[in-house]
């Protein structure tokens, strides 16, 4: 069973979706971080009599570093942002297949002492078409396999909001 409707975006669904456009936000700030470096160290280190810029030209590559990238948060975020704008979700119907919990180990606990155990984390996955899905114990422990849980989908960009009973 599948079925499939939509609805309105809640504070909580907007805010997931503002949490993935992180990546796109850092790397245009590290580009112009950068950039302003390059521009710095060539203006105060690299100098000679032939080359040198001046205020002008300075700032007409930070305007252009500052252009770039904004089009490149744009050209990672765009479909984030129309999925906000929009304000709509899709609300799909599932069937869970299994439930599967399994233990993990701590990475990085290669350095213990004698006698010092590895921290456990319990792992709760859902199987819903074959494909696992993490969820929280609480949903966990909450749901039965066979039962019909609702995935919330961002349409633009595709992206798993959450998973609800």
């Amino acid at each position: 069973m599948n079925n499939i409707i939509t609805a309105k975006l809640s504070k909580k669904d907007i805010k997931a979706i503002k949490y993935e456009c992180r990546t796109g936000y850092i790397l245009a700030i590290m580009l112009f971080l950068i950039g302003l470096l390059m521009v710095f160290v060539y203006k105060s280190y690299m100098v000679n009599d032939l080359g040198t810029l001046n205020k002008a030209e300075i700032s007409l590559l930070l305007i252009v570093m500052a252009v770039v990238s904004l089009l490149l948060s744009h050209a990672i975020n765009w479909k984030y942002l129309s999925d906000i704008r929009n304000g709509v979700k899709r609300v799909e119907t599932r069937v869970i297949q299994k439930k599967q919990s399994k233990v993990d180990f701590e990475a990085g606990s290669g350095t213990l002492y004698i006698g010092q155990e590895m921290k456990k984390r319990t792992r709760c996955n859902i199987i819903v078409n074959n494909i696992p899905y993490r969820v929280d114990k609480n949903f966990f422990l909450n749901c039965n396999e066979s039962d019909e849980v609702l995935f919330n989908f961002a349409p633009c960009s595709d992206y798993l909001i959450n998973v609800e009973l």
